[in-house]
């Protein structure tokens, strides 16, 4: 089998025409354009598209912070913080974000960088099923990859764009896989081997970063196929061992390459809930009974009981297609390959059922994390795919007759799966959609006003999750039964200078008390008092993180640090990036094209241009690392003392246009229990008119004053909106507090005698 798969690749491969080149291009642009279509009227109601559109946002402005790789998200659970890209793979949110940090809007940077990577993934599936079939076949085989239908409820149903995007490195891990191990090794042509095996191992880290519960079930389907292939090719030794390192020493540069990544998601999984079996069982009732294995309707509804999403009914003719080939092909390549496809194909089908739910439970370890059975139809889906090219093959193979209707016959199946996946589409209305602007408010809302899902715990670290997920199953806010520190008296923690990440204070205080920072206690943060390092302590029921400062004026910085588990990571990574630079097959040459002096050979450009990537992903990785392109703003001290709160500080607003928005940053400082107070700030002219506001309480909506406690930093941001017509030039800023029922009598501050106070300008730019 491996000879003439060898063969037929080889000969695949060099039936190069027009067609070759021409096809591909026109499936990727009607992929991509299609998506963009169906997407016209997104956002919709789904079941994870809120969380994954929030972390999208949190990255755009940490993008704009200056912080390429943010482990923690601060504005997340209620404005207390979580390690949301720690844990999650952040491979999907970069391409969406860059795009709105260029200053597109949130929903259409989504819908072009998936529509971008849908086209993508339309050019390698009909590389990969060119290996095996003919032009009009492999069209086909991409519409059913493309459009088959648990692709489109993974995006539309579920709003799992990670796990969408995961389908894109499906066809050239396959692709160069199958490739590679067609090879005659025995020829010795190592560079170009070397290379192969580089690039699926960089489609593999790919993988890994976009959604890792797909790289896990991938390694365990490889696994299961190589013992496969092993039983069926037990007799050709050579055969066995060049298809297991074409496929197992990828997905080890993979690893080793994402190491940044995984070893602390691995290492330090323990600190969150996620970590402490939380998914425990949870696939269990998701199990398919083989009678509603298939969806019958004419169209695919997608909308089925407890959201288990059933197999198209097309399958079956395929199925019954692909027997039929194993039956009566004369092709021996067409046969096995078909067989072998087959097979795993209905062993995918079988693991989605309840007939394998003692497999799940005697594989705990790995199953638990899969989750849900259904999720088997990513495979399942390039099986599908692959399993028609090759019935259309064998009709085209049956006679010139026959060969002359397959063009036809693709044409007509392609609208069909098309038709079929897209047609019962029923979401809401653009009228209908949720306000994006909202978003994050609702996510709020969803935590406080409801009971918390396992959803919103899975990220929470240990030591805020217990009593928060106890507080709010028993229907109690989670500051509720705290243990509330005594009022503080004369203490000022006045803000110097404040970055994403990273917050200076100069604390003046004459008692010793514990300062509370407004984020959840987590192993990474680490904060100095005076220059040296103190010990970081998870205090109150929330589990803040905290410091004991003694009597006297003191500096006092918090910062995100990096942990044991971090630097081996990079480590690991950092030895994968020289082992890939050297695989590469070019350093030599590189050096000698550096060092030459005579001019630029363009040959020599495109000959060394992935040494040239890689050098520039090297120094990317470098740059995200060193935290050197991480900002700080300044923040001007105000010190307004209300008594049960101060007004500490405001951060610099660069300056705007007019019909932008500024967003204004307050510090303050709860010195006991709070009250119901309002803060107002208001953008004035020269003569005091008003010209825009905005009003919210200290700490913002999600830190009610019930939360409140002496010693606790708390953070609001008023966005004042610039009116469109205001001319250039400087304006006034006025803040103050007052109570709700009084909110034309504003709080003068004890150690002053205006309520109204001037905490800075705005310039507005031509």
């Amino acid at each position: 089998m491996a000879a003439g798969s060898r063969t037929f690749v080889s000969r695949v491969m060099e039936e190069t025409d027009i067609q070759d080149r021409i096809a591909p291009l026109l499936l990727a642009v009607f992929s991509g354009l299609a998506f963009f279509a169906l997407t016209a009227v997104w956002p919709v109601e789904t079941h994870d598209g809120i969380t994954h559109t929030r972390r999208i946002e949190s990255l755009t402005g940490a993008l704009r912070a200056g912080v390429i790789f943010p482990r923690w998200f601060p504005d997340h659970m209620l404005g207390y913080g979580r390690p949301v890209l720690n844990y999650y793979s952040p491979g999907f949110y970069y391409p969406p974000a860059l795009l709105h940090l260029a200053g597109l809007d949130l929903i259409l940077s989504i819908r072009i960088a998936l529509s971008l990577g849908f086209g993508i993934s339309a050019w390698w599936m009909f590389r990969l099923s060119r290996l095996f079939v003919t032009v009009w076949p492999a069209m086909v085989s991409v519409i059913c990859f493309q459009f088959f239908p648990y692709r489109i409820y993974d995006f539309f149903v579920r709003g799992a764009f990670p796990e969408f995007s995961a389908f894109f490195w499906l066809p050239p891990i396959a692709f160069y896989t199958l490739q590679t191990a067609s090879l005659d090794w025995k020829t010795r042509e190592w560079p170009s081997i070397s290379l192969k095996l580089t690039i699926i191992g960089l489609a593999w880290a790919g993988l890994i970063v976009t959604h890792n519960l797909t790289a896990l079930m991938g390694v365990l389907l490889l696994g299961a196929t190589l013992l496969v292939f092993m039983v069926y090719q037990h007799r050709e030794h050579s055969s066995f061992i060049r298809i297991t390192v074409s496929s197992i020493v990828p997905v080890a540069i993979g690893i080793v390459l994402t190491a940044w990544y995984v070893l602390p998601a691995l290492l330090e999984l323990g600190w969150v809930l996620n970590g402490n079996r939380l998914f425990s069982g949870i696939g269990m009732g998701h199990f398919l009974k083989w009678s509603e294995l298939i969806e019958f309707q004419v169209s695919y509804s997608y909308s089925f009981p407890n959201s288990r999403p059933r197999l198209p009914v097309y399958v079956i003719p395929i199925a019954l297609a692909a027997l039929a080939i194993v039956l009566t092909t004369k092709s021996r390549m067409l046969r096995n390959f078909t067989l072998m496809t087959t097979a795993l194909t209905l062993a995918l089908v079988w693991a989605m059922t309840d007939t394998s739910r003692w497999l799940w439970t005697r594989s705990e370890l790995f199953f638990d994390q899969v989750q849900f059975p259904w999720r088997w139809q990513i495979f399942a889906a390039l099986g599908v795919a692959l399993l028609l090219a090759a019935t259309i093959e064998s009709l085209r193979r049956k006679g010139r007759s026959w060969a002359k209707g397959v063009p036809l016959l693709s044409l007509f199946v392609s609208i069909y799966l098309f038709a079929y996946a897209s047609f019962g589409l029923n979401y809401t209305t653009s009228e209908e959609a949720p306000n994006v602007a909202h978003w994050s408010d609702s996510f709020g809302a969803m935590i406080l006003n409801s009971s918390m899902n396992i959803w919103a715990q899975h990220l929470l670290p240990i030591w805020s999750a217990t009593p928060m997920v106890d507080a709010v199953n028993a229907g109690r806010k989670p500051w509720e039964g705290l243990t509330v520190p005594d009022p503080i008296g004369s203490i000022a923690v006045t803000p110097t200078r404040t970055g994403l990440l990273q917050q200076q204070y100069m604390v003046t205080t004459d008692q010793t008390f514990r300062l509370l920072f407004h984020q959840f206690y987590f192993p990474p943060w680490r904060v100095s008092v005076d220059g040296i390092q103190v010990d970081v302590q998870p205090a109150t029921g929330l589990g803040l993180a905290s410091v004991t400062v003694p009597p006297g004026a003191h500096s006092v910085d918090i910062a995100w640090g990096t942990t044991a588990a971090v630097w081996m990571g990079r480590l690991v990574t950092a030895t994968g990036w020289l082992v890939v630079f050297i695989l590469l097959g070019q350093t030599s040459g590189l050096l000698l094209f550096l060092r030459r002096g005579n001019g630029i050979d363009f040959k020599e450009v495109r000959r060394f241009w992935l040494s040239f990537v890689w050098l520039a992903i090297g120094g990317l990785m470098l740059l995200a690392v060193s935290g050197f392109t991480e900002r700080t703003r300044d923040v001007s001290a105000i010190a307004a003392d209300y008594g049960f709160v101060r007004l500490e500080g405001v951060r610099s607003i660069p300056p705007l246009r007019a019909g932008e928005v500024a967003p204004v940053h307050l510090t303050w400082l709860a010195k006991g229990p709070g009250e119901p107070v309002s803060a107002f700030v208001h953008l004035v002219d020269e003569t005091g008119n008003g010209l825009s506001q905005d009003d919210g309480p200290p700490g913002g909506k999600n830190t009610p004053f019930q939360s409140w406690m002496a010693g606790l930093i708390l953070h609001s941001t008023h966005n004042i909106a610039i009116p469109d017509s205001l001319p250039p030039g400087r304006y006034r800023l006025i803040a103050g507090l007052y109570y709700p029922d009084l909110s034309h009598e504003p709080i003068v501050p004890m150690n002053g005698d205006n309520p109204r106070l001037e905490i800075g300008s705005l310039d507005v730019l031509p």
